[in-house]
């Protein structure tokens, strides 16, 4: 009997023992990292002391948050940009992705290639060169002088209301080429029998593909909306290379104002202060995401 509980025993251990370094992995890089936030966002811990949980305050820094005006700000930043990529960025690809398909280009493979290589190189890289391009002193103000537009030339990257604008669309010109991909892959799975009878019944290609291939797409969407939406959430290097969050907190979204809290040189650092920050965020994702899924569940049924 012994030896029979043996190897059913082995059976039901074999999977967890399978995914035990994917376990460790997530409990190390980020279960941890969040439950250390939250712990650390009921302290009063400046980042520079040993003491890290001496002074215990409960959710005041909930509360701070809750009355800070900046908080706020980044916050209404952190929803544009969201909405931008999540929208605009999956509607350019998606035009993108039909053309390129139901084009048929000679030289297609390239043009994707070309779309799609913003995406391989490095958001600092992309931030840094956007920043010298959109000087006073930099290209496009120099070329609005050389075509005699000198009144189009104006300090880009320190105007406030255009900064988060600005942002948005260095995004998504980095990432419109990646979501491209997506729609391109889900196009490719498309079964165009229905596309050629509609288009033999007598519709035209664009009707048919508002009203058959779009529909069709749209668990594809769903996802490329998903994976943008918690990329938006996410979006730090760009911003740091290119405004800092600045003018004046122009551009400052919740992330980099988490990293202005956390090392901030116009003052003391305030790490339990930006944990709270980082565990707000966490949840607001958290929440979008669980709606998301849910919605997506419903309109299945």
């Amino acid at each position: 009997m012994g030896e029979k509980s043996h190897p059913r025993l082995k059976e039901k251990l074999d999977p967890f023992v399978w995914l035990a370094p994917a376990i460790a992995i997530f409990t190390v890089f980020l279960l941890f990292p969040i439950l250390f936030s939250f712990i650390l966002s009921l302290f009063n811990w400046q980042g520079y002391t040993k003491d890290i949980f001496s002074r215990f305050i409960g959710l005041k820094n909930y509360v701070r948050l809750v009355r800070d005006p900046l908080y706020w700000l980044s916050f209404r930043n952190t929803l544009i940009l969201v909405v931008n990529v999540v929208f605009l960025q999956n509607a350019i690809a998606l035009v993108l992705a039909l053309v390129i398909y139901f084009g048929d280009f000679r030289h297609s493979s390239l043009i994707r290639g070309i779309i799609f290589f913003p995406g391989f190189i490095s958001a600092i890289i992309v931030g840094l060169v956007f920043r010298r391009f959109l000087a006073l002193d930099g290209a496009l103000n120099l070329l609005f002088k050389s075509v005699g537009l000198p009144n189009l030339a104006k300090p880009w990257l320190s105007t406030e209301s255009l900064t988060i604008w600005i942002v948005a669309f260095i995004t998504i010109w980095q990432w419109v080429g990646y979501n491209m991909v997506i729609f391109y892959a889900g196009l490719q799975n498309i079964d165009n029998t229905l596309l050629e009878a509609a288009i033999i019944d007598g519709a035209n290609l664009l009707k048919a593909i508002v009203r058959i291939v779009v529909p069709m797409l749209k668990p594809v969407i769903l996802l490329s909306a998903m994976l943008n939406f918690i990329g938006g959430f996410r979006v730090y290097d760009v911003i740091w290379a290119t405004t800092r969050g600045g003018p004046v907190h122009s551009s400052e979204v919740l992330t980099t104002f988490m990293y202005y809290q956390s090392f901030r040189s116009g003052g003391p650092s305030d790490m339990s202060y930006a944990a709270a920050i980082a565990v707000s965020l966490a949840m607001v994702v958290i929440l979008f995401a669980a709606l998301r899924i849910r919605f997506i569940s419903v309109s299945k049924k």
